[in-house]
This record gives structure tokens, sequence and C-alpha cells, in this order.
């Protein structure tokens, strides 16, 4: 099969877990013997290659080639994005398209597409019900949607510097609820529609997306340099290890894990933060400055090796997000290599940790109630083995992958049958 891989940013510029996920898909793909290429939004229009598979860039992305306003005025159209892809297409002539993001790049290339090649789409997060992805308005709190466009405006106000941008802006709220309108039809037409959980699914069935094209499939765990069987458990009398793994942003909860560090019995615990804190510079300098005098230590940005290494010495992960989460990388890694989770009992996380069995679970941005927890952990004899022998075998990555072939397979061949109907 001749396979588009469609993504709104990529590797090695964009690092993030629909960046990794795309990308290991692609070389597996490409590893099977099917014939493979990218298109993705990025600094500049090119084509070039990525490990062996043919990658073309467009100038925009997650922010749009010229800032936000340009990124969500993309969702509308986007001549240059547009062109290019078609052009793509005329070439390459692909069997199946799979749209993973189209934020900064168009809308419109689904439609674009119908007609030319069977079609797929990942949703990989909230993008089409919000312009920003993650449904958190602009206090950093779960949003129940655009409401009509409503709630999208108070939000854009707030990005612009609050005060009385919020008056003029309740006057585009037409636009906001057009851009829904408009993305959920563009996803909708495609062929079949892939949710990582079931929370998910079932939130895009509810506001307008097909439930016959829905299919639930978790993203499944990476193969790791390391094993269950090469975790280290702590010597004794050694402090609990506490690990976070991914991106510093406000919307992860970083914060409630640093405040919750510091009510817990001193030497109790040490915590181990990985990320990169260029994302939201003025966050992670906040984030040090609570972490003075904390056993809290900043590693920085974390390849895939340093992760695994990492989590061979960890004895509990957290993931204290505030926003939906879909199904975290880390959160399979960390199962993966056995090691219990602690995570904010919101959105697909209260579908990935189950409460008393492999994981813990406390409200989102409570930093009590997490201390609670880790304190329990550091304290209460047998409790980490337990969870850890709660821990069932999860889906691993190259079987995802597989059954994404089948997928493929499936559209190519009901494509074939019409064509022979017809």
């Amino acid at each position: 099969m001749r396979i588009l891989e469609v993504v709104h940013q990529f590797l090695p510029r964009y690092v993030g877990g629909t960046e990794i996920y795309v990308a290991s898909l692609a070389s597996a793909l490409r590893d099977r013997g099917h014939e493979v290429e990218l298109f993705a939004g990025g600094e500049s229009e090119g084509r070039a290659l990525w490990e062996g598979i043919p990658l073309t860039t467009v100038p925009g992305g997650l922010r749009g080639s010229n800032g936000p306003a340009a990124g969500f005025a993309a969702t509308f159209r986007n001549p240059a994005t547009e062109r290019a892809f078609l052009a793509g297409l005329q070439r390459f002539r692909p069997d199946v398209i799979h749209f993973h993001h189209l934020q900064g790049l168009s809308g419109r290339l689904p439609g674009m597409a119908r007609g030319r090649a069977s079609t797929c789409f990942t949703l990989h997060d909230y993008w089409f019900r919000c312009p920003t992805s993650q449904l958190l308005d602009h206090r950093g709190r779960v949003c129940q949607g655009p409401a009509m466009g409503v709630n999208c405006t108070q939000c854009a106000a707030q990005r612009l510097g609050g005060g009385l941008w919020g008056i003029p802006l309740l006057a585009t709220a037409p636009v906001f609820a057009w851009r829904e309108r408009a993305v959920l039809k563009a996803i909708a037409g495609c062929d079949r529609l892939i949710a990582p959980s079931e929370f998910l699914a079932d939130m895009a069935a509810q506001h307008g997306l097909p439930p016959a094209k829905l299919r639930v499939m978790d993203f499944g765990s990476p193969e790791l340099a390391l094993s269950r069987q090469q975790w280290r458990p702590r010597p004794p009398g050694g402090r609990l290890r506490v690990a976070y793994i991914g991106s510093i942003h406000p919307s992860k909860g970083v914060d409630t894990l640093v405040k919750a560090a510091a009510s817990v019995t001193p030497g109790s615990i040490e915590v181990k933060i990985g990320g990169n804190p260029e994302v939201v510079p003025e966050y992670s300098r906040k984030l040090r400055l609570a972490a003075a005098g904390l056993p809290v230590q900043f590693l920085g940005p974390l390849d895939r090796s340093a992760v695994a290494a990492l989590l061979a010495e960890t004895d509990v992960l957290c993931v204290p997000s505030r926003w939906y989460e879909n199904s975290p990388l880390v959160v399979a890694e960390a199962f993966a290599m056995g090691v219990p989770v602690m995570a904010s009992n919101i959105g697909a996380l209260a579908e990935k940790v189950r409460d008393g069995v492999d994981g813990l679970l406390h409200p989102p941005g409570d930093s009590g109630a997490l201390a609670r927890l880790l304190q329990q952990a550091a304290t209460q004899p047998g409790l980490l083995a337990r969870l850890r022998d709660g821990i069932r075998p999860g889906l691993s990555r190259a079987q995802h992958e597989a059954a994404m072939e089948a997928v493929y397979a499936e559209l190519c061949g009901r494509a074939a049958a019409g064509a022979r109907t017809v």
C-alpha cells in the first residue's frame, strides 16, 4: 500500500506524544514493506528525508506560520498548505491517507482527499471541539466546550491580555461556533475514525462524530531499551523514588507534584522531573522557585533511552494532569516497566489507571491529596508491590501498528470493492 501520514508538526523540531507516535507508525509501516510518506507543518516549505522516509513540510503547525491567529484562520482555509497537499497527492497517489492533526495546516484537507484515497483520522486530543486542543479555559480549568463560541471568545480575550478585549471579541462568537462545525464536518467525512480511549470516543460521538465510524484502539507501549525484568528496587531504607516525565506545562499539573513534595515528611521521597523547561519558560521558572530546598531534581529533556533508564529506577510515576488526557505514552511506558502510576482522576487517566489495582488516583490540582498518596506509598509496607503485581500486560506498539495496518487494508479493500461495483 502507498500510505500518507499527515500531522500538524514533526520531529526533530517538535517532540511530543503525537509526533513520536507518527514517527513510530511510519517507520513500522515502511519496515513492513509499504511505501510511506509524511506531510507536516514546519518552519518552511520543502521536501526532505526523515530516516529514509520522504517528508514534505509546509509553513504551519501548532502555532501557524504567523502565530496563533494564523493557526486559527488555517482551520478554514490555508492556500499554501492546500496547494502543497494536492501536489503531493498527484505525485504520490496514496491508497490511504491517515490524518493525525490539522492544527495550523488546513481543515479542508480531508475533503480534498475524498475520492482520491481512503481516509482515516486519529483523535489525539480535543481539537475537534477546542481551538487550543486541550479543552482548558483561560483559568486553566476544564472547559465544557465552545458554548456557541462564547467560551472561546473569553479564552481568546485572556490570551490577548484580558481587559477590554472580551467585549469586542464577543462579536466573534459565531466564528468560533462556525469553526467547530467545520472541523466536525471535515473529520466526520473520513472513512474511519480512531480514538485511543473509550472516554474520547464517547465524547466524540456525543458531539457529532458518527459512532459507526469510531473505533477505540489503544496506542500500545513502544519497546523500550529496558524491560520490566530490569527494574531495580530501591535499597532498604531508601527514599521513595518519584518521577514525572512529560511536557513542563501548566496543563500537566507539574506544580501540583512540587507542592505535594513540600507536604510529605522530609527525607521520605525524592522527585525527578524530566521535560523541556523551554515550553513555557515562565512556568518552569516558578516551578524551580517553588522547588527550592525540596528533594526535587529537574532533569531537562529526555530521549527514549533516558526515559527507560529513569523508569528503571522509579518506584512510582506521577501524572497530575489538569486536562482530559487521552492515552499518555508515559503511562504505557511505566506499566511496561512495572512501575505503578499516581494520576489525576480525570478523562482517560481514570480509564488507563485502575485505582488501587495498578495505581492510585487523586482529584486534579489537589496537591494535598497527592501528598497523602505519596506519604502512603513511602510508609505503607507492601503497597507498591501489590500495585506492581496488579499491572496487566498491555498492548505493545508493534501489535497496535499491525492493527493499524489491518485498518488500512480494510479501507483499501472496501474502496476496491466500491470501484468494482461502479
